[in-house]
């Protein structure tokens, strides 16, 4: 079982518009010394999605939330999960043990989103990635850099960049080698497997 001080659950949208800065996150999230957590990853159980979300937001101290598509695009409703998520997350950290430290990053597209959209926040900081994957880099480095010992070193957010840039150059002969595709594992049924390949690709001497 991941350590619970490392663990990070991450809710986002889940659409293909998305993708880039879903990966983005998910590589800082690691290269920052953590351990991405997702509501799609498998454990073998047969617990249902929302049992699965809850245990993994109580197996993490940490949270990152992205509200940037609560407006549907496709479907003239909202969208719900990200918010609602985000309160389950809300609600360990007020209602949890109080030695646990939890806390959590709200992210939004644009600058005071959530001020209209999840005003019951009032007071909790956001950042604004503009669809932007560095600018997301940015801010989770930022946010992870501050939770973790300070004896501990963080890259800046540029070397994780460059770092990510580098790695999605060689990511498909990666995919080759363990019998993937490149179309494969941007998908998000190979998500997972895009999480491991990063950790085993960012553990190898020559990337650290």
């Amino acid at each position: 079982m991941a350590p619970f001080e490392r663990c990070v659950f991450v809710n986002v949208p889940f659409d293909s518009e998305y993708l880039p800065i879903l990966h983005a996150v998910l590589f800082t999230i690691q290269d920052c010394g953590f351990i991405a957590r997702i509501a799609v990853e498998d454990t073998g159980s047969n617990e249902t999605r929302l049992d699965k979300i809850g245990r993994i937001i109580l197996e993490s101290r940490l949270s990152i939330h992205d509200i940037s598509r609560v407006k549907s695009i496709s479907n003239p409703l909202p969208r719900f999960n990200m918010p609602f998520e985000c309160g389950l997350a809300m609600g360990a950290i007020r209602f949890g043990q109080a030695a646990q430290n939890r806390d959590f990053l709200l992210l939004v597209g644009e600058p005071f989103q959530d001020k209209s959209t999840l005003s019951d926040l009032a007071g909790q900081d956001s950042k604004a990635h503009q669809n932007d994957p560095k600018l997301a880099v940015n801010a989770v480095r930022a946010f992870l850099s501050a939770k973790k010992n300070s004896a501990d070193r963080t890259r800046g957010a540029e070397a994780i960049w460059k770092r990510y840039l580098l790695f999605k150059t060689q990511l498909p002969q990666l995919v080759e080698e363990i019998e993937l595709t490149v179309n494969e594992i941007d998908s998000f049924d190979y998500l997972p497997d895009w999480i491991n390949i990063v950790a085993l690709w960012q553990a190898k001497p020559q990337t650290r």
